[in-house]
């Protein structure tokens, strides 16, 4: 029997292990804050499937950090097709004034 393709996105989200400053936000409880047509949600580091519609979506990821509200704010547009799982990879930034990694994985 073959598993039926998912339609959404998956987003994998981490922090660069060489930041100091993105492992002390770990320990102090970061969360990276996943907006997705501006709905958001708070997640913890790792793995997430969200089901969408085919269509354009636009994703914005930030970290809430006791220091910036919107840590390395990055955003990007996917294009969603129908039983497809587009893959997307995030990163906590090495320091202040940069804007976190976002991308969109191409198998």
């Amino acid at each position: 029997m073959q598993e039926q393709s998912k339609t959404g996105i998956e987003i994998k989200v981490g922090f660069f292990p060489l930041a100091l400053f993105s492992f002390l936000g770990t320990v102090t409880g970061c969360k990276a804050i996943i907006v997705i047509d501006g709905e958001e949600c708070r997640k913890n580091w790792g793995t997430y499937f969200f089901k969408l519609e085919s269509g354009k979506h636009t994703i914005k990821i930030f970290f809430s950090h006791w220091i910036l509200k919107e840590y390395g704010a990055n955003s990007i547009e996917v294009i969603v097709e129908e039983g497809k799982t587009n893959k997307i990879m995030s990163r906590m930034p090495l320091c202040f004034f940069m804007k976190g990694f976002l991308e969109e994985v191409k198998e």
